[in-house]
């Protein structure tokens, strides 16, 4: 880390130097990880009229392109997958800027409010989508992994849609952010 601070002319002090800690920090690991930008996702159902939601920001887009696959990781002691997990047919909305607040509502403790106001559609197949959002994928469990205190689960993408004018909500430093418009690089 030193040898590329020297190389930018950065030079290390303890104010700016990296912070380390073994892996078995389990919230030093957190604090790590939320410096990595995402973007947020809830995965919802509705079963008959009862309606589930778990909002994730462990969601990974593009594992596969044959089949379409898609990665979520979700804590095993969650109480809200063993419902979502039994619909045949998963709706996944990828949340658009200006949808925090919705997000911390749709991830709240009290089930019972979490889709009070708040504007979804909901295909044949029971899976729900939360409108406006910047992307949706109508998904199945293709697989399901225990992977220490979460499972991996890989989602089969049946159907897909996105509006491309729409920037994603970021979680990124343990808070929501947005996307600088005018940072924005054109890689094609």
């Amino acid at each position: 880390m030193s040898a590329t601070r020297e190389r930018t002319g950065v030079a290390a002090t303890a104010a700016n130097a990296p912070k380390v800690s073994a892996v078995s920090d389990a919230a030093f690991a957190r604090q790590a990880f939320a410096q990595f930008p995402s973007g947020v996702s809830v995965l919802a159902v509705d079963n008959g009229g009862e309606r589930h939601a778990m909002v994730a920001s462990s969601f990974m887009v593009g594992v596969s392109l044959e089949p379409c696959l898609v990665a979520v990781a979700i804590q095993r002691d969650s109480e809200t997958w063993p419902s979502i997990r039994r619909a045949d047919t998963i709706g996944v909305s990828i949340f658009a800027s200006g949808q925090g607040e919705l997000t911390r509502q749709l991830a709240g403790r009290d089930r019972a409010k979490r889709f009070d106001q708040v504007a979804v559609e909901v295909d044949e197949s029971g899976a729900l989508y939360i409108e406006d959002a910047a992307m949706w994928l109508e998904t199945s469990i293709y697989q399901e992994t225990e992977a220490g205190d979460h499972w991996m689960v890989l989602l089969q993408v049946s159907r897909l849609g996105v509006d491309v004018d729409t920037d994603p909500l970021i979680w990124h430093g343990a808070r929501f952010r947005e996307l600088a418009r005018d940072a924005s690089i054109d890689v094609r």
